[in-house]
């Protein structure tokens, strides 16, 4: 059975990945004041630091010397805990390219080249990006991941990981490897990724090991392996919401699932090269239950970053909902199967949490959108209800807008409502919330 989450499963985290391939240490550092200030204290080094997939060392050009020991440390002394983004069981073999890194010849394929998996042709077998693949059913294989995690981890100090592109791996025909079954491949793929988060949590009991297959389902080899799923890149918010009640049915009500970066809740040119992630939509992960997300970039680097680039007037945005992010926390909350995609409208969602009912409406987008990432916010009038409550009084409040919507009475009251995208609210039981008031607390 998969291990309880530790409390650090549900931060709001920051990705470096706004910089994209070529971030360097001092981008990274750069964004720790704004940070600070947001309230977050999880930053993730994201793809290609490292010179080359399967060796996993630090790319001399960006990363020389001890940068990257040096950059965690910076971080933890600001306060910060650090995830590393790698893709295990990948290798290289020097066929090949992904984007602007031309494939060389791991020193781990030079040394081992009996470790690979390989097809029916006797050839490497690919796995995600082109890479050739480890065989995972090897103990020498294991092995290997054991101490390359206990290198992520012990000697450079990291918290966490952002385990990515991991999908499933190819049958092995590797005569050398006596399989009973080209499968034995396949079915080994979950004994590395359980080695990966044991031996995490061996080191660091409040670490993050991060699962992201990467726009499609998760595969059952590593599911119950990880402390965080992820949307997976999502096109747009519709699918960040979506995705998260998937998980929740899947791994439990109370699952932490990252709901990606915020910014992949708008998308212009979704799929194409000239793709630019500006979304803002924090309410689809907060209000179904996810751990909100952000790659913002942070100072001002000029245009290359300029639809990611945090400025002051998305800096207000950034922190109010973070904010209230922090406050609610209803990613722990209970979440609650009372709604049904296609027979419920508006779309609807609610979370029991410390004796209140958080409920989540999104009206349906306008027709006519002409890029499925980047649809135009509709607007809902009519009544919702509220499922789920027992049969006493509800003090009712939009909790994002402060709009306080009076008292209902459960276990299914009906609240006519007028908004915009979105509608979050809190169900509080009257008695509650007058004592709440006497206090002077929401």
């Amino acid at each position: 059975s998969k291990p309880a989450n530790n409390d650090e499963n549900y931060a709001v985290n920051w990705c470096g990945w706004g910089y994209e391939a070529n971030v360097t240490p001092k981008q990274m550092t750069g964004t720790i004041p704004k940070l600070k200030e947001l309230g977050i204290h999880w930053a993730t080094l994201d793809d290609r630091w490292f010179s080359d997939y399967g060796d996993w060392l630090p790319r001399t050009d960006t990363f020389p010397g001890d940068a990257i020991q040096q950059l965690v440390k910076e971080f933890h002394q600001q306060g910060i805990k650090m995830q590393l983004w790698w893709l295990p069981l990948a290798v290289e073999d020097g066929k090949y390219r992904y984007e602007e890194h031309k494939y060389v010849v791991s020193d781990v394929v030079k040394e081992h080249p009996d470790w690979l998996i390989l097809d029916k042709n006797g050839q490497p077998a690919r796995m995600a990006r082109n890479l050739a693949t480890l065989c995972p059913a090897l103990p020498e294989v294991q092995d290997y991941y054991k101490k390359l995690t206990e290198g992520f981890i012990r000697d450079w100090d990291f918290d966490g990981h952002k385990l990515d592109n991991i999908y499933s791996v190819p049958p092995c025909y590797n005569s050398k490897h006596h399989h009973k079954s080209p499968n034995d491949s396949v079915y080994a793929m979950g004994d590395v990724y359980k080695i990966i988060f044991e031996t995490t949590r061996a080191l660091k009991p409040n670490s993050i090991t991060q699962s992201c297959p990467c726009g499609t389902p998760p595969s059952l080899a590593w599911f119950r392996y990880l402390d965080q799923a992820v949307t997976a890149d999502p096109v747009g918010s519709l699918q960040v919401r979506r995705r998260i009640k998937m998980y929740k049915a899947l791994l439990g009500p109370r699952a932490a699932i990252y709901g990606d970066h915020v910014e992949l809740t708008r998308l212009l040119g979704a799929n194409t090269s000239h793709e630019q992630d500006v979304g803002s939509d924090f309410a689809s992960s907060l209000g179904a239950g996810g751990v909100l997300g952000t790659k913002f970039t942070w100072p001002d680097y000029g245009p290359q970053y300029k639809a990611v680039f945090l400025n002051d007037q998305k800096m207000d945005h950034w922190k109010k909902w973070i904010a209230l992010y922090n406050q609610k926390m209803l990613s722990k909350g209970n979440f609650l199967d009372l709604y049904v995609y296609g027979y419920d409208s508006p779309e609807a969602y609610a979370i029991e949490k410390d004796g209140n009912l958080f409920y989540a409406f999104y009206a349906p987008s306008d027709a006519g959108q002409s890029d499925a990432g980047s649809p135009t916010p509709g607007t809902w009038k009519g009544d919702v209800e509220l499922r789920g409550l027992a049969t006493k009084p509800y003090r009712v409040l939009d909790y994002a807008n402060n709009k306080d919507y009076g008292t209902v009475s459960g276990p299914a009251p009906r609240l006519h409502v007028e908004f915009q995208d979105h509608l979050l609210l809190q169900a509080t039981p009257a008695s509650a919330s007058a004592a709440n008031s006497a206090q002077g607390t929401p």
